[in-house]
């Protein structure tokens, strides 16, 4: 019996605030775009922290952390067994993973063509392991010092490792996480300033309407929230250009880092942006709005 009078208010608050957004279509475009520049930035700093977080699994293309190439006179199968069974004997990786003589002259044979190997008449490739620690996220501390220790077994030859890599990750990770975390909050306020200052001259270029509707006995809540939904349909609308310029980075960054494609979501880093944009529209409409009203008199 109910639903028909609070569907038509509903309905009302919806046209009030896209009627608010049409009143001024200069200001309304002006801050749908500078809510999607500021959204583009955050879908940015969205993307580095992410792939920041990411770097931890994905290492340097295919290459594992660590890689035990064993001695010519240990590559029979009592060699091969004593070293993986001193390499798993450390509990320190998830996996120990044989890689063998022709597995790696595949491996070779992919990254650099038939070219160099046509003049070989024997494989020269040893037997190796390939290491994935288990400790997360991996330091280069961590890899320099199981490298040390599998250097010193009588089976391995040469231990490969990413170690200059995750020095770099070492070093940067802290403050790309932190600036990112501060121009995000950075953003997140400009984003709100805009919203703010958008609904606070519709609010004064209706002033009129409000008033007559306080004093007609409409409720505070019934007043204001078109207003509220006109700040979060504009950060939404900004929002979903930010979605836009999302996309075309996450593409940029797919083409030159292939490995994005399984560690960075589309999807999620869509919705935490979108999402994050009406909720700061949302807060920041609904305290101008408390704010004005609070200024009429009683």
């Amino acid at each position: 019996m109910h639903f028909y009078p609070m569907a038509n208010q509903f309905s009302f608050l919806w046209r009030e605030a896209f009627r608010g957004l049409r009143a001024d279509r200069f200001l309304s475009l002006t801050s749908v775009i500078t809510i999607g520049v500021c959204s583009a930035v955050m879908s940015f700093l969205l993307l580095g922290l992410t792939l920041v977080f990411s770097l931890n699994k994905m290492g340097l293309g295919t290459e594992p952390p660590l890689r035990a190439f064993t001695r010519p006179e240990f590559e029979d199968n009592a060699g091969l067994a004593s070293l993986r069974h001193k390499l798993e004997k450390l509990e320190a990786f998830d996996s120990v993973v044989f890689i063998s003589k022709d597995d790696a002259l595949g491996e070779f044979r992919h990254d650099f063509g038939d070219e160099m190997l046509q003049y070989l008449e024997v494989n020269p490739l040893p037997h190796s392991f390939a290491l994935y620690p288990s400790e997360k996220p991996l330091s280069a501390a961590r890899v320099t010092q199981l490298k040390s220790v599998i250097s010193g077994f009588a089976e391995v030859e040469e231990v490969s490792s990413e170690a200059s890599y995750l020095q770099w990750l070492d070093r940067w990770r802290l403050p790309v996480q932190v600036g990112s975390l501060l121009l995000l909050g950075f953003m997140g306020g400009a984003l709100a300033l805009v919203v703010h200052n958008a609904i606070k001259v519709s609010l004064y270029a209706r002033r009129a309407l409000v008033e007559n509707m306080k004093y007609c006995g409409a409720s505070e809540s019934f007043i204001l929230m078109p207003f509220v939904l006109e700040g979060v349909l504009l950060g939404l609308g900004g929002s979903l250009l930010g979605t836009i310029a999302l996309a075309g980075l996450l593409q940029l960054g797919r083409f030159l880092f292939p490995a994005l494609s399984t560690q960075i979501s589309f999807f999620t880093l869509a919705v935490i942006l979108v999402g994050g944009g009406a909720i700061i529209a949302l807060l920041s409409s609904w305290r101008t709005v408390r704010a004005f009203f609070r200024g009429f008199p009683a």
